[in-house]
């Protein structure tokens, strides 16, 4: 697994180093310290796993460079890092589709979980950034409904989409079914996707956009888009058109076809 890690500062790039190979030792890291330099390592490291971005770079904002990234990139996964937490830039980062967001004050293991979360398809939202709300019920964007009286270490689950720290074994819903049927149980397991991710899979490949997915299955966009990336990841495509050429590969029809 290689990572990414844009930071100006070393010593926050180190950090990230130490801790997350106490998850696994065989982790290879990239470093950059700035927007050119991070540009530079993406083009020279197509096969990178995840992204860790700070914020704030000395040559431009973190959350602008973003945007581009998830434009450019978007089978790779981001996680915004930064020491500034606030529920607004929080929502912003995961509506420019960031799969997470890590304080730099976040311990150990929860980096470590949250990680794990997210490269299982799943979007971490820390429970700093809602602080002052109690413990009542909200929804957040890229979320299910989740309840902030959870502890910073177990945080990941309940801010996660539905079951998406494991591969479906079973298609229960419809289009989950759907996909099972005409791709058979052996490829939908080798794809390793969600029964969420392939509810959004059977949408995906009736050519529906993003906004049309969100209203037939009650989703938050950024959530959908989360949904997307890992199935572009699944398939190993760079585009809607690559995952239906795939997926045609392995039994699918498209609906005048079948």
């Amino acid at each position: 697994m290689k990572i990414i890690t844009a930071d100006d500062h070393g010593l926050i790039r180190e950090g990230l180093r130490a801790m997350l190979n106490r998850m696994d030792e065989q982790l290879e890291f990239v470093e950059a310290y700035d927007g050119k330099s991070l540009h530079a390592q993406l083009v020279q490291h197509p096969d990178a796993d995840l992204l860790l971005l700070d914020v704030q770079l000395p040559d431009c904002n973190g959350l602008t460079l973003l945007s581009e990234i998830t434009q450019l990139y978007p089978r790779l996964p981001v996680v915004m890092v930064s020491g500034d937490y606030d529920r607004e830039t929080v929502t912003l980062a995961i509506d420019r589709g960031a799969s997470g967001f890590l304080p730099k004050i976040s311990l150990n293991e929860v980096l470590v979980s949250a990680i794990r979360l997210v490269m299982a398809g799943g979007i971490y939202i820390p429970p700093e950034a809602i602080k002052g709300v109690g413990s009542a019920a909200v929804r957040l964007p890229g979320s299910e409904v989740a309840n902030t009286s959870v502890s910073p270490l177990t945080a990941a689950t309940p801010f996660s989409p539905a079951a998406l720290s494991a591969p479906a074994s079973s298609a229960a819903s419809p289009h989950a079914a759907s996909i099972a049927a005409c791709l058979g149980n052996q490829n939908v397991q080798a794809l390793g996707l969600t029964e969420r991710q392939l509810d959004v899979l059977d949408l995906l490949l009736q050519g529906m956009s993003n906004k049309q997915i969100c209203r037939v299955l009650d989703l938050a966009e950024a959530t959908v888009k989360v949904h997307v990336r890992a199935i572009l990841r699944a398939f190993k495509a760079d585009s809607r058109t690559e995952v239906v050429v795939a997926a045609s590969r392995m039994g699918w029809k498209a609906p005048n076809q079948q």
